[in-house]
Parts: structure tokens; sequence; C-alpha cells
């Protein structure tokens, strides 16, 4: 469907993660049990009364759970589904969002006080809870989001005790109430790194452009409820208040089963119903793996997309929460959003200026997706999924898989996509297609069809958007292929060459630097952003250091400690432990710009001393004494894409 209005929309339009429930006395147990009353700081093993009231409170200040909607809550599952609950309890999607107990919180609430964009925010324990010392989050609410001018002195500074978490993967950050809205569940404007083991600003975690000032000033109601919750409802009401209420904290059984009432009812009703019966379907309960391709992975879509809700359903969406369940058409209520390549031809130029920000900060400009999380979009685009009947579950599973990735056995593999392409050119005889050795990581699907283009978390994830590499692609728009992010070392016009003649690729023209200068070098030192953060991703990545030596990727990626952007930064250091003589380089990716250009120049000075020469190789930088050419690099940099780059993941 053409989109008429996107410039009329709210900034953050789309839904990014999954929902989960919280049964108030299955709080109060968890976190009893958990922490009692001799095992948490700030404790007294004779005075438990202070913790026992402040777990009491603590369940008042979440958000209430739906039993009107039929949501019955994991618990009620785990009584029959016992293999299923346990699988799903590992999950990290479990865990997505959760209460603030000792069980959950990874953050070292230790009195220490975190700067943030001149700000400081001291977190600390007391009588069993987590707290933080911080500007008054009200008021920078209104300050920020109203658009005011306000000193940062004149801020009041206020205790807010911490109540819910998000996320426990790969970092984790809080919510605090507020004693002026109730209900209203607003950011603590830290984020933990569980790796790192250390805070950092919240907006340090997010690509966002160096002179993007605005702070990240957000409420979990408003956005992040609708899919780091099950059955998540803003509960906006008509005074513009939010009594907002979850089946469930995190993302639990009923966000892909749907609401379980009617099913715990039918076998309340008769218990011994389906034992020693064969399994058919159940009409009050969903199971995804029973759907058709489209409605299962639209179980999915439901937070792993960019979309809108359509406009005579967004306001009762926000009164009373999601309209969609699972096996329900997810498009009678919203609005999938593509980039306009994947629209009319007359409507592409006049859409993509409309909205240009919107959709620099989810895809690149051929159209493919940029933002992590948007996985459903990229499959929409996808002809494995148009004109084949590939799903989520084709890969996936919640309840036999790795946490890791959620991916089965057979995802992992090249078996994922012989499910389906059955001839022996991707079967038996994979080289013939392929043209790389039939074990290596070029003849795996995955690695040229699913290349690592997508950001978020620090990290390049796999693209959702199936599709072939083409040198086309890259020289018009930048886009990285999958060749020259393996083929570290190897030019743009090589990776043409090596198309055309294998696969009838017509030829494009290039630019000189494109056709003498490896691809990866440019977009590591010339490109925007986006491209250097996945650039310096991938000269971490051990199978392109495998195939295009690790001698020589040091220094370049070294020059990535003084970019303009954080998470550029965390990645280039990162990616630079992994080489030799590397793994105890020292580096504070927010430290001062003096410090972090002083950094880059000891990699440097390190390499220069530890290296063996190298040969000479113009295309990585390395000249004739066969040493790292600094003065070429400085030339790459000073002539770097500024364009600033924001991505919505």
């Amino acid at each position: 469907m053409e989109v008429r209005h996107l410039s009329h929309m709210p900034r953050r339009l789309e839904s990014v993660g999954q929902s989960g429930r919280l049964i108030a006395w299955a709080v109060a147990f968890l976190l009893l049990v958990t922490c009692g009353p001799n095992r948490c700081v700030g404790a007294s093993t004779n005075s438990p009364a202070p913790l026992e009231r402040y777990l009491e409170w603590l369940k008042q200040q979440l958000p209430g759970s739906r039993p009107d909607a039929g949501y019955v809550g994991s618990e009620r599952c785990r009584e029959c589904h016992l293999d299923e609950h346990a699988s799903w309890h590992r999950s990290y999607h479990r865990t997505m969002t959760q209460p603030a107990v000792p069980a959950a919180v990874l953050g070292h609430f230790d009195g220490s006080t975190i700067n943030c964009g001149g700000l400081g925010y001291r977190v600390f324990q007391e009588a069993g809870g987590y707290w933080a010392e911080m500007p008054d989050p009200d008021v920078l609410m209104y300050v920020v989001q109203g658009g005011k001018k306000l000193p940062l002195e004149e801020i009041p500074r206020v205790k807010r005790p911490v109540v819910m978490t998000t996320g426990s993967h790969h970092y984790q950050t809080y919510w605090v109430t507020s004693p002026r809205y109730p209900g209203l569940l607003q950011t603590l404007p830290l984020v933990f790194l569980r790796e790192d083991k250390r805070w950092i600003p919240r907006d340090q975690a997010f690509m966002r452009g160096p002179n993007d000032t605005e702070r990240l000033v957000t409420q979990w109601n408003h956005h992040c409820i609708r899919c780091h919750s099950t059955g998540g409802n803003p509960g906006l009401d008509d005074k513009g208040q939010l009594r907002s209420e979850v089946g469930e904290l995190g993302i639990a059984c009923e966000a892909c089963h749907g609401p379980g009432a009617a099913h715990v009812e039918k076998h309340r009703l008769v218990p011994n119903l389906t034992k020693n019966q064969p399994r058919t379907a159940d009409p009050t309960i969903i199971n995804p793996g029973r759907l058709d391709h489209e409605r299962s992975t639209q179980v999915c879509g439901q937070c792993h997309g960019v979309y809108v809700m359509r406009e005579e359903f967004a306001m009762e969406s926000a009164r009373n929460g999601p309209l969609f369940r699972p096996g329900e058409d997810l498009f009678r209520t919203r609005q999938y959003i593509q980039h306009p390549n994947f629209g009319s031809a007359t409507n592409r130029s006049v859409e993509l200026e409309r909205n240009r920000a919107f959709y620099a900060e989810r895809w690149w400009d051929d159209g493919t997706v940029l933002a992590g999380g948007r996985e459903y979009t990229g499959l929409l685009a996808s002809a494995c999924y148009t004109r084949g009947k590939m799903s989520c579950l084709s890969c996936h599973s919640m309840h036999d898989s790795d946490p890791n990735g959620q991916l089965s056995a057979r995802g992992a593999s090249r078996a994922a996509c012989t499910q389906c392409h059955q001839e022996s050119r991707f079967t038996t005889d994979v080289t013939r297609h392929t043209f790389h050795a039939a074990d290596s990581s070029g003849s795996d699907c995955l690695n040229c069809h699913m290349p690592h283009t997508t950001y978020a978390l620090f990290k390049g994830i796999r693209s959702h958007q199936i599709s072939s590499p083409r040198a086309e692609t890259s020289a018009r728009f930048g886009t990285p292929n999958a060749c020259n992010l393996c083929h570290l070392d190897r030019t743009l016009a090589w990776t043409q060459q090596h198309l055309t003649r294998w696969y009838g690729h017509a030829e494009t023209a290039l630019t000189p630097e494109q056709t003498n200068t490896a691809a990866s070098v440019l977009w590591l030192l010339k490109g925007h952003a986006a491209q250097r953060v996945i650039a310096a991703w991938h000269f971490g990545w051990p199978p392109a250091q495998r195939i295009s030596g690790t001698n020589w990727l040091a220094p370049a990626v070294a020059q990535l400690l003084a970019d303009g952007y954080g998470p550029v930064r965390y990645v280039a250091a990162r990616s630079l432990r992994t080489l030799p003589d590397f793994a105890d380089f020292p580096f504070d990716f927010l430290a001062s710009n003096s410090d972090r250009e002083a950094a880059r120049d000891r990699a440097l000075k390190r390499w220069n001393r530890d290296a063996t020469e190298l040969r000479p190789n113009p295309a990585i930088l390395v000249n004739e004494a066969g040493r790292f050419d600094e003065a070429q690099a400085a030339d790459l940099v000073r002539r770097q894409d500024q364009r600033p780059v924001t991505i919505q993941e």
C-alpha cells in the first residue's frame, strides 16, 4: 500500500521487540525467594520489615495485569507444558522486561556516579531495592519534549526507585517511577554493558549523529510496552494519563500463542481431553507451527517490523492495547512500510524526499534494511517469502534452539536453504554454484545471501532481506556487499569481475578508488558512519580474518578509535582486540577526543613495532616499504562522508 502521510507521523513509528506478562502474586513470590531478607544487599537479618514493605510497594508500581483480555500468564502454561515452558524460560525473550529484583538486575548499583551529558546519575542500593539520585526526569521530560530551555544546574535532583529492567542479553537499561504521573515509567538514561561490566550513557549505546544532542528521554508506557511485554496496553485515558496494563512482563507464551484463558478453561473442564489422543488443532489456542507461512511469520512480525497503525485503529490501540492476536491478519490494523525502492516507480522519488530522515534511519540507500529488529520488513521484500513459503520457523525456534540466536539446528546450517533449493548445485555439488570450496565459508548460503549488513546492539546482524551480492548496488548506493565483507583485502572491481564471470552480471562504471582500493578500506575510512561500523565489525569477524589475513588489519581499524561516533569506536576497539598482539590493548571509547587520538597513535606504534614487513599492496594501504601508509589513510579519513547517521534499532 502506498504511504501517503509519513511526513506527518510521529518520529518513532514502529515496534521492534516482543512482549510478556506479570502476575502480582508470582512477582512477590519471585522477589522473596530469590532475594530473601537475609540475602538482599542493604537488608538487615534482624529487620526484614523494610524489605517486605519495599517489595509490596514495588508490586504496586508495575503495570497492572489484564485478566479481562484473556491473559493467564506463563505459570498457567507451565502446569501442562513443562518442556516448552523450560525452553522458553531459558530465552532472552522471557527476560526482556523484568521487575527490578536481584535475580534480574545486572547493573552494579554500587554508589558510583555516571556522567551523562553533563548530568550526574548516582546508582545505589537501599532497603533491598535499587535507586538512582538523578536530575528530575519529569523536568527533563518537560524540557526536552516541550522544546524548553533550562540550564542544567537548575534541574532539581531527586531520588527515584528503579522498578523495572529492559534487556538481559547484551545490555540492560532501567526504569524509574514518577510521583507526579502515577504509572508512568521513565528511563534512567544509563545502559549497563553485560560483557564489559560497566555503565555508559544511554545516548552512547546507539548510533546517533555527533551533533544530535537531544537527550534520550523516553517513557516505557508509550512505545516499549508494545513489544517488550505481552499484551501491553498503554491505557491512555480521556485526560491524557496512562493507566498501563500488561498480560505479562517480557515476551511470554501468550505473545506467540495468543491469550490462553479459553484454552485453560477448556482443559480445566475436561482435564484428560488430550491424553493418549493424536495432536490436532485446538481452536482455543494458536500454534504458529500450524499456521501458513504468512500468518506464522506475522506472529513475529507484530514486533520485528516497521509499521504504523492504520489511522482508524490508532487511538483504539493507545487506549486498549494491541488489536492483533496471533493467527489473525496483521495487516488489518497496521500498515507495514517498505523503502520507496520497493514501491511504484512514479512514487519513489517523491516519497523518499518527503520522508528522507525516516528512511535513512532504517534502510540503506538501496532499500536494504539497515536497522536491527526489522527482520519481518526484510523478509517481506524477499522472494523466498513472496514467491516461496519461507517463514521465521524455517530457521528459528523458541523451543528447540540456542537462546543466543533462537536458531534451530536446521536454521544454523545450509539445510535451512535446501528445504526448498533441492537441486544438486545447492546440495551435493555446491561448488558449481558458489565457485568456492564446498566446506568453506564461501559456500555457506547465509554468508552470501544474508550478510551481516544490519546493525544493532554494537554488532553486525544477518540481513533478513535475502538477496544476492551485486557490485552495482555497492557502487551506486554504497551498501556493503557480501563478497567484500569477507574478502576484506579485495577491491570492488575484483568483486565485479568475478560476479560477471561467474553469474553474468552486467558491469557498471567504477571510480578509480573503487578499482584500486579495497572496498572494506573505503567503507572503513571514507564511508559514512553506518558503513564504518559494519566494516569495523567485519574486521573482527573470524571468516573474514581467515580469508583476508590479519597482519594488515590493525592499523586500518585503529583509525576508528578516534571516530566521532561512540558505537563505531566501541566496535572498532573490540575488533582490534581480536587481532594478534592487541588482546590487551587498553581503550575507553568514552574517553576525551585527545585520549582517543592518542590511543589510535599507540595502536599504530604497537603495530609498527611488532609487525613483520608486508608485501606491498596499495589496495590495503601497504606501501612499497611494506608499511602501513598513514598519509593515505589520513587522506581517506579527511574525505570521510560526514552525513549525520542515526539508526533506529
